[in-house]
């Protein structure tokens, strides 16, 4: 695809939106290479993006509320300062992909890795987390309420529960809550963590499972 068929068809999505649906046409992306074309701060607000290769794009500041995005290539996307709000990403790639401060809130991201990926003040407000991969990832300032994703700043590294698959990360050492009520202790002393540091922990393993 051009940048000047890219233009077309975005001009016709904003006349489909602007009208409530009766004049233009919504945009079909899915299953395009859009690589090495202009994206940023581009509206796609409920266009159909799946299976579209994005790799590598700037979308920097996008709108891309509620659209469809699954088994999309996100990987090295810079999606920085965008609007993915309430949008399906289920089976998508974000490898290496950029998304710090973005709105992700009511997003769908079952089953999506976010393997150490910056999510730095990033609004995962009501996201669904099912099995998605957070080892890893930079989670300061996130917003996770209603996500069932909880966070211990510990006194050694931190720890981050998702109990929507029952995984709990410290460090390297990814397990369940049970296992890890039952060996904290053990795995504490494997890596020469004080008995102030485990019992710490062990604290909070034991509220989680009062909460959860």
């Amino acid at each position: 695809m051009t940048q000047a068929e890219l233009n077309d068809i975005l001009k016709q999505h904003k006349l489909w939106l602007d009208s409530d649906c009766e004049k233009g046409k919504r945009a079909d992306l899915s299953y395009t290479n859009l690589t090495d074309l202009n994206l940023i701060g581009v509206n796609l607000m409920s266009a159909d993006l799946s299976g579209a290769n994005l790799r590598g794009l700037n979308l920097r500041y996008a709108i891309l509320t509620d659209c469809i995005l699954t088994n999309v290539d996100l990987s090295d996307v810079d999606l920085r300062y965008s609007d993915l709000s309430y949008t399906n990403l289920t089976g998508t790639n974000l490898e290496g992909a950029k998304i710090r401060g973005s709105n992700l809130r009511g997003a769908d991201l079952r089953g999506v890795s976010l393997r150490n990926v910056d999510l730095r003040y990033v609004n995962l407000r009501n996201a669904n987390l099912e099995n998605v991969d957070l080892s890893g990832a930079n989670l300061e300032g996130t917003d996770l309420i209603n996500t069932g994703v909880y966070i211990f700043k510990g006194p050694r590294n931190r720890a981050v529960y998702n109990s929507k698959d029952d995984k709990l990360y410290i460090g390297c050492e990814i397990h369940r809550l049970e296992y890890w009520v039952k060996n904290c202790v053990d795995i504490g002393k494997d890596y020469n963590y004080s008995v102030e540091d485990i019992e710490a922990y062990s604290n909070w393993f034991k509220s989680l499972k009062e909460l959860t």
